[in-house]
């Protein structure tokens, strides 16, 4: 992994782990000298699973992820315990020895405390560090109908994304993507995953897919970096002041505003086809309406290059939507706008 990583820094890449205390692999040293400590460390259940496990343990624990051909089972892990002291440890170690760049983490089970320090280790070592959280949606009857949003939400301010994530639904209501699945109400971007997610309504909520394993948003982040997205204040939907409607409450308008320039995100939660006309408040804007343009440009599986005239009808399909860059003068100086 050393090897990998330092090919990686060479290539101007930053490099990020699975890193996780959920599980416990067999092939851990430790397994026999955790199990004496009863249910401690490896919770508690009915046994089962991969063969090596029935044959080994007591049949007191949870049997978890199982990868045939490298015959590794895994047992569950109990919320806390002194298990976490040694996952720390062996995180300063991976931050002092193989320089990593952050942590993919897919489900928590430690608590906050954990989490405080499992973030100041990573930026005492490598403070440029990232922190993924990745999480399948929890309301079901397996999991106790726990939200995930709210299930983790101690944690959000140590982390820097969400991947919100397998079985949820991406059909859903606008304010259950702003609550349950951006991130967004507390700072934190996000990616989906499940069916590919819809990359019209994730752009509203600052979203796109995640590379590889749901869909390929490079084409958005070509036009981001064309754009200059790092340089834009994102000024939502729900935002009263945001300087563009629809007129249309099943089409919303994200804003992503720079000097003489902005990104407006479009996507339609309308059952039918629908017509809205941009209602743009170019003082607001910062953008000089005289001779300015709307475009959009072309961008692989997501639109056709077009332009739109200001007051010009704009046609969007259900669970579509559009990204139109719009460019002007400058106006002398636009009020600056609260995100919140």
């Amino acid at each position: 992994m050393k090897a990998y990583i330092d090919d990686a820094h060479q290539r101007g890449m930053r490099v990020k782990i699975y890193y996780t205390v959920r599980e416990l692999t067999n092939h851990a040293p430790e397994i026999f000298a955790l199990k004496s400590l009863g249910s401690e460390v490896i919770a508690p259940g009915a046994g089962g699973g991969f063969s090596w496990l029935q044959e080994h343990l007591d049949g007191n624990y949870i049997a978890a992820w199982h990868v045939p051909e490298w015959k590794d089972a895994a047992v569950i892990n109990t919320g806390i315990s002194r298990w976490h002291n040694f996952y720390i440890e062996g995180l300063r170690w991976l931050v002092e020895n193989e320089k990593i760049d952050g942590l993919y983490l897919d489900d928590v089970a430690f608590d906050r405390t954990t989490m405080k320090r499992v973030r100041k280790v990573l930026d005492r070592g490598r403070p440029a560090a990232l922190i993924d959280l990745h999480s399948a949606n929890q309301f079901n009857p397996s999991d106790g109908f726990a939200s995930s949003a709210n299930l983790y939400l101690e944690h959000f301010p140590f982390i820097n994304r969400l991947w919100f994530g397998e079985y949820f639904d991406y059909n859903s209501a606008p304010d259950y993507w702003l609550t349950e699945i951006s991130g967004i109400p507390f700072g934190l971007m996000g990616e989906m995953l499940q069916d590919n997610g819809n990359p019209w309504r994730g752009m509203i909520f600052g979203m796109t897919n995640r590379l590889p394993h749901s869909g390929d948003p490079r084409h958005l982040w070509r036009l981001w970096d064309q754009f200059g997205m790092q340089q834009t204040r994102m000024i939502g939907f729900w935002v009263p002041t945001v300087p563009i409607k629809t007129g249309n409450p099943s089409v919303l308008a994200t804003v992503y505003q720079a000097d003489g320039r902005a990104l407006v995100a479009l996507a339609s939660w309308a059952k039918d086809p629908a017509e809205v006309k941009l209602s743009i408040d170019w003082k607001a804007l910062g953008i000089d309406p005289a001779g300015a343009t709307i475009t959009a440009p072309a961008i692989a599986d997501f639109q056709d290059a077009t332009s739109f005239k200001p007051g010009q009808s704009i046609p969007v399909l259900p669970g579509r939507g559009w990204l139109l860059w719009i460019a002007g003068r400058t106006t002398a100086s636009a009020p600056r706008q609260s995100a919140n």
